[in-house]
C-alpha cells in the first residue's frame, strides 16, 4: 500500500468510524496489509476530542493497540491486541469536577506532580506534591513532598487521600502517567479481546474503549452495585 493509498484509506475510515460513533475521530496506523482492502493494522490509534463523561470532562481520548486483525467468516471477527486507553484532562475540568464535592483541598495539575493545596479562610495551610496511584483498584493521591505553614512536613508524606472516582475494573490497570502544567494524561492497559462483526459491534466497542456521557468508561471502571 502506498502512502497516498494509506492516507485515502485513513480518511475513509475516519468518516466511517465518525459516522458509526456519532462523533468526530481521527484514525491512524503505522502499517496496514491485506488485499483488496486492508485487514491487518499495526499500531493503530483512534483519537477523540472533547468528550464529556459522568465524572470528568476530557480534553482528548486516544485508543491505541499494537495490532488489530479482521478475520472473514460467519460471523467475521475483529481481534484487538494490547489495547490501551489514554485520557487527558485539563485544569478547568478538574476545577469543575472538584466543585461537586465538599473536599478540604484544591488540586493543581503541575509540571511533574499533582499539587494539593489546603487552605483555611483563604489562607494557605499545607501543600502536598503527590502522584496518582491505585490501591486495591481505587485511585489515591500518594504524597511525595509536603509542607505545613511553609515548613517541610515529613510525616504528611506517610498519608494518602482517596479520590472520589469509581474503582478500576479487574481487566484494566494504570499503565502510565504524564504530567504537564495544567494537564494530566493517564494511560490504562486493557485485556486483549475479540468481537464478532455483527449488529451492535461499534456500540460494544464504544462501551469497551471510550468514555460516554451517560455511563462510566465502558470496561475501564467497575459498574456500580445495585
Amino acid at each position: 500500500m502506498t502512502a497516498t493509498d494509506g492516507a485515502n484509506t485513513e480518511s475513509l475510515i475516519d468518516q466511517l468510524v465518525s459516522s458509526w460513533l456519532e462523533r468526530p475521530v481521527r484514525v491512524h496506523w503505522a502499517r496496514a496489509s491485506g488485499l483488496p482492502l486492508p485487514d491487518r493494522f499495526e499500531a493503530p490509534s483512534i483519537t477523540f476530542g472533547g468528550l464529556a463523561t459522568a465524572w470528568l470532562d476530557l480534553d482528548t481520548v486516544v485508543w491505541r493497540a499494537s495490532r488489530v486483525a479482521f478475520t472473514p467468516g460467519l460471523p467475521a471477527t475483529l481481534a484487538v491486541t494490547d489495547p490501551v486507553l489514554e485520557v487527558t484532562v485539563a485544569q478547568a475540568a478538574v476545577d469543575r469536577w472538584l466543585g461537586r464535592f465538599d473536599l478540604p483541598f484544591r488540586l493543581e495539575l503541575g509540571a511533574d506532580a499533582l499539587i494539593v493545596h489546603t487552605e483555611v479562610a483563604a489562607l494557605p495551610l499545607a501543600r502536598l506534591d503527590a502522584r496518582i496511584g491505585i490501591v486495591n483498584g481505587w485511585f489515591v493521591l500518594q504524597p511525595q513532598r509536603a509542607s505545613f505553614l511553609g515548613m517541610p512536613n515529613y510525616l504528611a508524606t506517610l498519608f494518602r487521600t482517596y479520590l472520589p472516582l469509581p474503582p478500576l475494573a479487574d481487566s484494566a490497570r494504570l499503565a502510565d502517567i504524564q504530567h504537564a502544567p495544567g494537564r494530566l494524561t493517564l494511560a490504562f492497559a486493557l485485556r486483549d479481546f475479540t468481537e464478532a462483526v455483527t449488529p451492535g459491534l461499534f456500540l460494544r466497542l464504544q462501551r469497551r474503549l471510550t468514555p460516554t456521557v451517560e455511563g462510566p468508561f465502558g470496561g475501564l471502571f467497575k459498574p456500580p452495585r445495585d
